[in-house]
């Protein structure tokens, strides 16, 4: 299994939460990630994103960007303060091999220890991780590469 694990851009400071939007430099830097990694993402399947706003905004402004073609479903499961084994539990019942997943910090750096077994993982705004996996287990995943927005 191929997993790329995108935070999402830069935000807007305002309330609530929920409803803050990719601020201009946000935006800026996801569309150049996006470009960057397109060939590495060519062949993702599935983009699952977190229901905050700017998540939502940053998986639709990557797909657009890296040409994707491919479904976007909105999971409560990439919510930031989610346990990262109901991530764990999705990716072991899922048929898809190649999958997208944009959320935030905490959970991002979180899952990327989880499923590596290592405890050193930063995950930036617009930051794009690789992992790969046989079977999506504690300790099991390797870390392909991280990306850090310019």
């Amino acid at each position: 299994m191929k997993l790329f694990l995108l935070r999402h851009g830069d935000a807007e400071s305002t309330s609530p939460d929920s409803s803050r939007q990719l601020s201009a430099l946000g935006a800026q830097q996801i569309s150049q990630t996006a470009r960057k990694h397109r060939l590495n993402c060519r062949d993702v399947q599935l983009v699952l994103s977190s229901p905050l706003h700017r998540a939502v905004q940053s998986a639709d402004l990557f797909i657009e960007q890296a040409m994707l073609n491919c479904p976007r479903q909105k999971v409560d499961f990439l919510r930031p303060e989610t346990a990262v084994n109901a991530v764990e539990q999705f990716l072991q019942t899922t048929d898809y091999s190649s999958l997208l997943m944009v959320a935030h910090f905490p959970i991002l750096p979180r899952l990327i220890d989880y499923l590596t077994g290592d405890t050193h993982a930063r995950m930036e705004t617009s930051s794009l991780a690789s992992l790969s996996m046989e079977y999506p287990l504690r300790g099991l995943a390797t870390v392909d590469w991280i990306h850090y927005a310019d």
